[in-house]
């Protein structure tokens, strides 16, 4: 399986790969934590082979699988698309969500300003919660 290595981000130690089936068709976009081997990120034969490694060689085959089945009509009649007006409800849900956050935001850096709290809470890394 073909790739190619689209980006690198040096301060995690990551590369993000992209695959390719025969047809040179993107099969997938992985990330992979590039191994640390006595200190030492991999690079060379030993990065190519770690790539290689983690292909979703699966694609492939169920790509040949799905081109030569059958009796997919059966299971697009069970489809029941969601109408406009469900749409549209969620849609403005999720925008009232965010217009609330950002209230929030405003009103958690006012507080601040005023010294009413110490430091926004919105502010804060979710992995320091």
């Amino acid at each position: 399986m073909e790739y190619s290595i689209i980006s690198a981000d040096k301060k995690i130690g990551q590369i993000q790969v992209a695959y390719k089936n025969t047809s040179n068709k993107v099969v997938g976009i992985y990330a992979i934590d590039v191994p640390i081997v006595d200190g030492v990120f991999l690079i060379g034969d030993a990065l190519h082979q770690e790539i290689l490694h983690r292909a979703p060689t699966w694609a492939t085959t169920r790509e040949q699988e799905v081109q030569a089945a059958t009796g997919f009509g059966e299971i697009e009649a069970l489809v029941q698309p969601l109408s406009t007006t469900e749409i549209d409800a969620e849609t403005e849900a999720n925008a009232h969500m965010w217009y609330q956050f950002k209230y929030e935001q405003r009103l958690a850096e006012a507080l601040v300003k005023f010294g009413l709290l110490e430091a926004d809470p919105t502010s804060i890394p979710v992995g320091k919660l």
